[in-house]
């Protein structure tokens, strides 16, 4: 009975989930890089619109957060999508906001996606902040370790893109993994950099990133997965 079940197992079809986590506190919006964060969605529901590999394989899903988090796109098939939302600015900045609604999300939307007979690899998230996060550390601490959690079979593979004040001292703790062959890292754009065309560049690494990671599932099958950006697409980040 065990090797039926793998069999079924095996024959399902295999999808990569995406996040996009963007800090919308008002400082995102006095620069001008949150509408430079409204590209993204737009730039890859166009990328899957055109392509039946990326179509197949990829769901997307878009949050926000300030002092609270919000789902802004609830993670499936962007075809399936006939108005992409924005993200507008409001409040501060919360990481463990974030943490925990995508804890949230990931499980509920994991367990979807294996209801409805998908095969899932742990997800991928971007997040994308001009600061330093304003929580309280234990709090912080914990929201952290509550979605990485290696009990939490879903804990996500999570890169950060830091623009504005945001340092890599400040988002280096909220990478994961953080260690071995697939650790991740963060990015913070160079000094001086335009936080508009810092996001626009982040974006453009999403995508490649994605397409990656699709070509990886396309062309072995089972073995595959979740590829990192580039680093010579960001050549103006450190």
């Amino acid at each position: 009975m065990a090797d039926d079940r793998r069999a079924t197992e095996d024959n399902r079809t295999l999808v990569l989930a995406f996040y996009v986590v963007v800090d919308v506190s008002q400082s995102m919006e006095v620069t001008g890089a949150i509408y430079s964060a409204n590209e993204i969605l737009p730039k890859v529901a166009d990328a899957i619109d055109s392509s039946p590999m990326l179509a197949d394989i990829v769901r997307f899903g878009a949050i926000d957060f300030s002092d609270d988090a919000r789902v802004v796109l609830r993670l499936g098939d962007l075809r399936n999508v006939p108005t992409l939302p924005k993200f507008t600015a409001r409040g501060r900045t919360s990481y463990a906001a974030a943490f925990r609604l995508l804890r949230q999300e990931i499980e509920k939307d994991v367990t979807q996606l294996r209801s409805d007979n998908f095969r899932v690899y742990r997800p991928a998230v971007f997040i994308i902040t001009d600061g330093e996060p304003t929580d309280d550390d234990h709090e912080l601490k914990t929201a952290y370790e509550e979605l990485t959690d290696p009990r939490f079979q879903a804990r996500p593979n999570i890169l950060l893109f830091g623009v504005g004040n945001a340092t890599k001292e400040a988002l280096d703790p909220w990478v994961f993994p953080k260690t071995g062959n697939k650790s991740m890292r963060s990015y913070v754009a160079r000094a001086g950099a335009d936080p508009k065309t810092a996001i626009t560049r982040a974006a453009e690494a999403l995508l490649g990133s994605i397409v990656a990671s699709a070509a990886s599932v396309s062309e072995v099958g089972e073995s595959g997965g979740f590829v990192p950006p580039d680093d010579e697409d960001l050549d103006d980040w450190i």
